[in-house]
Parts: structure tokens; sequence; C-alpha cells
């Protein structure tokens, strides 16, 4: 009997080919709407769960250096670094750079670079052992064509008061989870002040002891500055990383838009396909009917043929998907969390199941409630 479906299939097979496709591409965007908008919902906590952010409230002025020795005196701090940043100019043809000052040992820990591998430690021993050397990032390195080992310049920014800076490169940052954790250049904050001639960084990142302490940590930061002649404003980053993906869209709104017009433009497709397969075969629904089949071996028939054109179609869709999500999204977005999760997987599954059973349904009713004699006397 399911003989008869792949001969269908087989005969008809640009039809078939034309629905696969269909199929293909719709759970393609879905697999991939469905792995950022957990990107969205997760990467966020993921990314600095237990991270604060203190910066000058009202941000006009910057921060003295020697507030960092109070901030690291809470007891829920377990590391907190100072940064301090510039714009410089590289080469011939004056490609941008950003130059960050840094707390070395405080940055490493905070930022895990060595524990994730985006950093080897040799690199890093070597660097904490340089007060001159730097930290550069894997695209910086590859778009400038800078090497470990090398003695580098930058130029100031016209108009800008910093002196050229001299710095030996003593490692390569690599991307952690498709996500940047450092600027094109990275110093020393000891050499960064000596070059600036400057007491102040531009903002305080601080490692909360567990990521549950992190709001309290806060507010507790907040108010021992609240009178002081530099007021802080101190922002988690799980909360400030929320606050700018909700300012550039409503990223769940947008991709359930997408996935129901595509799913809905599919399932058309779909319905009209087997709709019309039936149509063109009562004869023979008639035949298998009049020599003995039961309504359930043709609703059978029916509903193998929805699922031979949909369902494989659907899993390579998926695979599809994952294969760019893997490829492109995590390391163009750079969020962490953008993956395709078994549940998201599953939802996809029950999705495909869903659209076989609705395109088979009314064909099915229209097979079980044939008429044999009429349609075999039409011929």
């Amino acid at each position: 009997m399911n003989r008869v479906v792949f001969g269908t299939l087989r005969r008809r097979w640009l039809r078939t080919l034309l629905v696969g496709l269909s199929t293909l591409v719709a759970f393609m965007l879905l697999g991939f709407f469905l792995a950022i908008r957990h990107g969205f919902a997760v990467g966020p906590v993921q990314l600095g769960a237990n991270l604060l952010l203190i910066e000058p409230r009202g941000g006009t002025t910057q921060l003295p250096i020697g507030l960092l020795p109070t901030v690291r005196s809470f007891p829920q701090v377990r590391a907190a670094a100072a940064i301090g940043g510039a714009s410089m100019r590289y080469g011939a043809d004056a490609r941008p750079v950003g130059v960050e000052g840094l707390s070395a040992k405080a940055f490493l820990a905070i930022s895990g670079l060595v524990r994730a591998g985006a950093l080897p430690g040799a690199e890093a021993r070597a660097w904490l052992a340089d007060r001159t050397g730097a930290l550069v990032s894997a695209a910086s390195a590859h778009h400038n064509g800078w090497r470990i080992g090398q003695d580098l310049v930058l130029h100031p920014m016209r108009g800008a008061p910093q002196r050229d800076l001299t710095f030996h490169v003593d490692g390569v940052i690599a991307k952690r989870n498709g996500v940047n954790f450092a600027s094109d250049v990275n110093l020393h904050l000891g050499y960064y002040r000596r070059w600036t001639h400057q007491d102040t960084v531009d903002a305080f990142v601080v490692q909360a002891r567990h990521a549950r302490q992190a709001d309290a940590l806060a507010g507790a930061i907040e108010r021992r500055f609240a009178n002081s002649t530099t007021p802080l404003r101190t922002q988690t980053f799980k909360s400030l990383l929320q606050g700018i993906v909700e300012r550039l869209a409503n990223v769940n709104a947008i991709t359930s838009v997408v996935i129901v017009a595509s799913l809905f433009g599919l399932f058309l497709i779909c319905f009209n396909t087997v709709i019309h397969s039936v149509s063109e075969r009562l004869g023979e629904f008639a035949l298998l009917k009049a020599v003995g089949f039961v309504p359930a071996r043709l609703v059978w028939l029916v509903f193998l043929e929805a699922f031979l054109a949909i369902f494989p179609a659907a899993a390579a869709g998926m695979l599809c998907a994952g294969l760019i999500v893997h490829a492109i999204a995590d390391e163009k977005l750079q969020l962490p969390g953008i993956m395709l999760t078994p549940a998201a997987v599953a939802v996809s599954a029950l999705i495909a199941i869903g659209l076989v059973i609705l395109s088979s349904l009314l064909p099915a009713l229209r097979v079980v409630r044939l008429n044999c004699g009429q349609v075999l006397r039409k011929g």
C-alpha cells in the first residue's frame, strides 16, 4: 500500500521538490529565529550575571583612580578593574584603533580569558611581566597584520592631546563564544596613566562573588558614594545589556511575526499540494475503497503522503539552521546563547507534525466520504 504513495511522489517529483524546498526554507528560518530569541533571552544573563559597571553619575566627569580601593573593600566584591580609553590611528591610512588601560590582574580574573581558552596562559604571563606590553584583539591583529613580538607605534587623532604610543605585542585575545571581551589594544593601567598624564579613568568593572549579590552590591556602592564629590551610577551588566536589547527592538515580537507568516504561507502551500494530489487520484482511492480498503487505511495513505513531503524537508531545514547559527550568527551578533536548544528542536518537530495533520485533514475527510460508484462511473 505504501508503494502507492511513493509512486505518486516519484510521478509528481517536481511538485514534491518545490514543496520540500519551501518547507526547508521555512523551517530554516524557524530554527534561526528560535536560536536568535534564545540568545537575546539568555545572552545578557550569561554575559554579565555577576558583573557591575560603575560610572560617574551624569557622565560629565571621569572617575578618580583613588576610588578603586574603596570599591574593592566591599566584602561582596571578588575583583574590580579600572578602565580608561582613547582613540588612536595606525598606519599610513590612519586606521582607527581603540586603546584601553586596564587593571591587569583584575581584568584577567574578571574576563576569564585564560580559563576560556581565548588567551594562552604563557601570553597572559608575558603581558603581566611586561609593563609596556599590550594584549591585542584577534580582529585587530588580523586587520592590521600585527604579530606577537612586534613593537608598534600608534598616532593620536587629529587635534587630540595624546602623544604617540609605543607598545610591545605580548598576546592576542581570541573571541569567546563569538564575543570580543577586549578593545583593540589593551595596556597596563599604570602605563596608560603615564602616557595620558591622568589619574582618572572612564569606568570601573566589578565582579561580585555571587550573581545573586549583584543587585544588592550595586545599591550598596551607590549609597556609599551618594554624598561624595563624585557620586556614582552603578548598573549590572545584565540590566545594561537587556536595556540595550529592548531599545533596539522587541526581538520576540519581530521574530514571532516572521515565524507565523512563514509557517502560515507554508501551510497554504502544503494544504494546496495535498488536496490537489488527492483530487487527481480520486479514482485510485475509489477503487481501493471498492475492493475492501477500510477508511483508516485510506486516511493513512493521505497522511503518509503529506508526512513524506513535509517532515524530511523540515528536518533538513532545522539542520541548515543549526549550521548557519554555528557558522555565522554567533560571530556576527556577538552574543552568547545563540543556539538551537533541544526545546527549540522539539517545538519545531511538533510544528512539522501539526502541519502534516492540518494539511492532510480535509483531503483525508474527502477520501473517507468518497462515493465509489459515482467516482468510478465518471472514470
